[in-house]
């Protein structure tokens, strides 16, 4: 005869991976990925280390989540900007209030350029979901510029990869800075000079 009461062994039912993966991105992201153990991380989301090696894995699988639910509700709508009807000029300082905004939701920084700083504590899912979404952004960049280009926002002479690169970089210094508390009209100003070659090509304001 079997117990009723005794608990099946396997995951706990009161592990609640959404819960996990929150406490997860918001540690990642705030403390960045060499600030912080698994152990610690454990403990902060009351699971226990074999509980979270059953349901991702290890500590890659941890990352590799938290980093899909931060392009989820971060870079998503994000790049979504890029997509609207309307010049390019307009889109592009919507990005930038977006990145410089003090009362955006979340920690400051950003938690894809915190994991590129620490290569080595990347394991291979969440390195290649690092790489995947780096080319993901600068594709939406580049279809963003072809586009404004067909608009005459942006000069045919412009170089599409080269000005996707600069977009991603400088979002992502955008990002890194507004974490080191520097002034956000500043920023802005330093953002909207670096992107002027790119209007003026064209003959824009």
């Amino acid at each position: 005869m079997t117990d009723p009461d005794k608990t099946p062994i396997g995951r706990p039912k009161t592990f609640d991976r959404d819960e996990v993966v929150g406490i997860a991105l918001q540690t990642y992201w705030r403390e960045g990925i060499d600030g912080i153990s698994l152990n610690e991380l454990c403990r902060r989301a009351s699971v226990s280390k074999p509980g979270l090696y059953r349901e991702f894995g290890g500590e890659d699988g941890l990352m590799d989540a938290a980093l899909e639910l931060y392009a989820e509700i971060v870079l998503s709508p994000l790049l979504e900007q890029t997509t609207h009807d309307r010049p390019f000029g307009e889109t592009l300082t919507a990005i930038l209030e977006t990145l410089t905004d003090i009362n955006r939701s979340g920690p400051a920084g950003c938690l894809l350029v915190k994991m590129q700083q620490s290569p080595s504590r990347l394991g291979p899912a969440t390195r290649a979901r690092v790489e995947g979404l780096r080319s993901s952004a600068r594709l939406a960049y580049a279809e963003w510029i072809d586009r404004a280009k067909e608009r005459g926002d942006i000069s045919p002479d412009v170089s599409t990869p080269v000005a996707a690169a600069l977009l991603d970089i400088q979002s992502n210094t955008l990002l890194t800075q507004m974490a080191l508390g520097e002034d956000p009209e500043l920023l802005r100003a330093q953002a909207a000079l670096a992107f002027a070659g790119l209007t003026n090509s064209a003959g824009s304001t």
